[in-house]
């Protein structure tokens, strides 16, 4: 059997789309369907009922899924501990984060990591998304969270603090005090589906009326060109808001809306020297910065 059709499938079964599990694969989707037909037809099973909303996993394939499951978590055990036992400064390591963090903080200091460590290549996956480390979807992760999974491991760095902001000709019709009540009812740049696990989603319920939310974005540089570009007030981290020439800050950091940065790993990987080396470059530096990311450095 190829065992490579177990990892189509549960991208199938866990997506619900041809079309979703082949981005995830990064293959075509006629690559999934021909492959999953295939394995029917071999094999005399139907995996999926075929339905215009998606697929839907028959009986069959669930027992196929769980046990797709087990190899895949018995394959990440095995990635992590020789990883784990690693100790040579070479080698690929997997780091996830934020488009805000990478453009604000961390792209130049992976460039000098890089610089300094030649024969370690940094693979970067800038997503909102929480990727499973336990799964070693990364080595990495370097995320705001107030309470980070108990399976991984790391170091508080910095609170980070969020703050409204506002263009200039937006502020300009404001009165002299610029206070968050005269704004209310002025348009406003809403969060996207990827970022309403932040803790901006509920202050924006409770300070900003629905209707004044015209537009939304699923990252916070799109919410910051968006406010840039005179679409409305908008919520966003300070370390991102004051570091824009053309915004300026309405409110203090709201306190309400404050969590915390962390460098996490996977305890199986803390061995490994290429982790190890990486992670106290990158705290030591963001340690360095607690400033901008804690709003106390305009």
């Amino acid at each position: 059997m190829d065992w490579d059709i177990f990892r189509v499938v549960m991208a199938v079964a866990d997506s619900g789309s041809a079309v979703a599990a082949a981005s995830k694969l990064g293959v075509n989707p006629s690559t999934v369907l021909r492959r999953i037909a295939k394995f029917e037809d071999d094999n005399g099973v139907r995996l999926f009922e075929r339905h215009q909303t998606g697929y839907a996993p028959t009986v069959e394939c669930a027992a196929f899924v769980e046990a797709a499951r087990q190899i895949e978590h018995r394959v990440a055990e095995i990635s992590r501990d020789i990883l784990g036992r690693d100790l040579r400064l070479e080698g690929k390591l997997t780091v996830t984060t934020t488009d805000t963090f990478l453009h604000t903080l961390l792209a130049q200091q992976i460039a000098e990591f890089s610089a300094r460590h030649s024969r370690i290549r940094i693979d970067i996956t800038v997503t909102n998304t929480r990727l499973n480390l336990t799964r070693h979807d990364a080595d990495v992760a370097i995320r705001a969270s107030r309470k980070p999974p108990e399976t991984l491991i790391g170091q508080r760095v910095s609170g980070v603090a969020f703050a409204v902001y506002g263009s200039t000709a937006l502020i300009n019709a404001l009165p002299a005090r610029r206070r968050l009540e005269d704004c209310r009812e002025l348009p406003w740049v809403g969060i996207g589906e990827t970022l309403t696990g932040s803790p901006i989603g509920p202050w924006l319920q409770e300070n900003v009326p629905a209707d004044s939310i015209i537009m939304t974005a699923d990252t916070f540089t799109a919410i910051r060109d968006c406010a840039v570009a005179g679409c409305g007030f908008a919520v966003l981290p300070c370390c991102l808001g004051d570091q824009t020439k053309a915004l300026e800050r309405i409110t203090p950091p709201v306190r309400e809306m404050e969590t915390s940065l962390w460098v996490l790993t996977h305890a199986d990987l803390r061995g490994a020297a290429r982790v190890k080396a990486f992670t106290e470059h990158v705290v030591r530096w963001l340690r360095a910065n607690r400033d901008a990311l804690e709003g106390t450095g305009v």
